[in-house]
């Protein structure tokens, strides 16, 4: 999983400024570590044989890195599709799976973050029905400005 990650974080660049500089695999690792340990995240993987070809991954937003006290409100925290899928309906049918999970849990809205320059993330949540909360602001860990995205389950 941290490997797809990086792949998909490796596209930032495109509309990075030179100086950003992606998670590192090990760094993901531990993330992913981490936060998957916590009882209420949830994460679903797709193969492909033996090859991992996508991932998305949903915990609490209250224990998100930009936490929300809300116990109904749900974090997609990352969707990402290997660049051989793109276009495949991989990512619609991971979503649909995430936003599925969350509503089984009884879970009212989700949100997200992605960067404000992903262009093709940007316009997919927008498709899924996601809506733009705010003008993107700078993430100071994440180095880019980011855009926040929020989805009503009811």
């Amino acid at each position: 999983m941290a490997a797809l990650a990086v792949e998909g974080f490796e596209t930032y660049r495109a509309f990075a400024p030179a100086t950003w500089v992606p998670p590192t695999v090990e760094a993901e690792t531990v993330l992913l570590s981490q936060r998957l340990g916590d009882p209420g995240a949830w994460s679903m993987l797709a193969e492909h044989g033996a090859d991992l070809v996508g991932h998305v991954a949903v915990m609490p937003a209250a224990i998100a890195r930009r936490p929300i006290d809300d116990p109904r409100r749900a974090h997609l925290w990352q969707l990402f599709v290997t660049r051989a899928r793109w276009g495949s309906g991989l990512a619609s049918r991971l979503h649909d799976a995430a936003v599925g999970a969350a509503a089984a849990r009884g879970l009212t809205a989700m949100r997200l973050f992605t960067p404000a320059g992903q262009r093709r993330a940007r316009h997919f949540y927008e498709r899924e029905g996601w809506s733009l909360v705010e003008a993107p602001k700078f993430d100071d860990a994440f180095g880019l400005d980011v855009a926040e995205y929020r989805l009503n389950l009811c």
